[in-house]
């Protein structure tokens, strides 16, 4: 799964390539494009926050926090 910052490395680029666009048009979308990954970056923080919150609040949910970080990525589903 892609973390906020890889998201905002991406924005990151688009900028870059908006920056020696020739094409108004073209430097626009590329700067669209990094508005949104930039969004992403912001949501992917927020609902990590919101799902920390709600896992701190119950109790009963700290089995399936821990379970959720120890499955090592594609056994999860046994």
């Amino acid at each position: 799964m892609v973390n906020p910052e890889q998201l905002r490395v991406r924005a990151e680029q688009c900028e870059a390539k908006a920056e020696t666009a020739h094409d108004p048009e073209v430097r626009l979308l590329y700067r669209n494009v990094a508005a949104q990954w930039r969004q992403m970056a912001r949501q992917h923080e927020e609902l990590d926050i919101g799902v920390r919150l709600v896992l701190d609040r119950d109790p009963r949910l700290e089995r399936y926090r821990r379970r959720s970080h120890d499955v090592p990525r594609g056994e999860g589903s046994r």
